[in-house]
């Protein structure tokens, strides 16, 4: 289902109010995929200083792939889940094997540590690939607006979401639209206190009108 008021106006939204963070400041993808790899289990305020001390310290895939875990594990100390260090490590190193970031889903999906989440936000944002991200945050705009009761955490829920989703992507801003949707989950449309009365797509929103902006998404039993 195609909604182009409701594409537009997260766009305009974000235009105004994204957040400004330094990795948006750039279309690198090792940049890009750095910031999402930190940002797995971690808020942003902590993610942001450890990805300026990681690209001050590894300016490129080839000197991260060079490094040793030893060093790479002592830089992303108190981050913990010390896993996504060492898949890090691991994935800089396919990259550098194959000469470039790879620019398809299916190549970056390969990327160890890298699962759908994450292959959908860099691939867009970094190269354009027209693929939504569907998270926490896509879950409770999608559910909110268009009043969608199936479970979260379900496999019926994941293909409904994912395919709307899709359906709202602007083929030419896939990145723009894929923060968009990321930010104002956490900045606007958000899980206690929604901020319906300055919402920009309030009108059309299905929860609003029956007063379920709460109880929505539902969680499976």
């Amino acid at each position: 289902m195609q909604d182009p008021a409701f594409t537009q106006s997260l766009l305009r939204w974000y235009e105004e109010y994204g957040r400004d963070l330094p990795w948006r400041r750039t279309r690198d993808p090792y940049a890009i995929w750095l910031s999402e790899i930190i940002l797995q289990q971690t808020r942003i305020v902590q993610g942001t200083t450890y990805w300026e001390r990681f690209m001050a310290r590894f300016p490129d895939v080839r000197s991260l792939a060079a490094a040793t875990e030893d060093e790479v594990l002592r830089l992303w100390e108190g981050l913990g889940y010390y896993s996504r260090g060492r898949n890090l490590l691991v994935a800089a190193r396919q990259i550098a094997a194959l000469g470039a970031f790879p620019d398809t889903l299916e190549g970056i999906r390969a990327l160890k540590g890298v699962g759908d989440y994450t292959a959908a936000a860099i691939g867009s944002i970094a190269f354009g690939l027209p693929v939504a991200v569907v998270d926490g945050n896509v879950y409770r705009v999608l559910a909110r607006h268009y009043g969608i009761s199936t479970p979260i955490g379900t496999t019926t829920a994941k293909k409904e979401f994912s395919a709307l989703a899709q359906a709202l992507l602007p083929e030419d801003r896939p990145g723009d639209f894929n923060q968009a949707m990321m930010d104002f989950g956490a900045l606007q449309c958000t899980p206690a206190s929604p901020a319906c009365l300055t919402c920009p797509v309030a009108s059309s929103c299905e929860a609003l009108r029956t007063g379920r902006a709460t109880l929505q998404p539902v969680k499976k039993a």
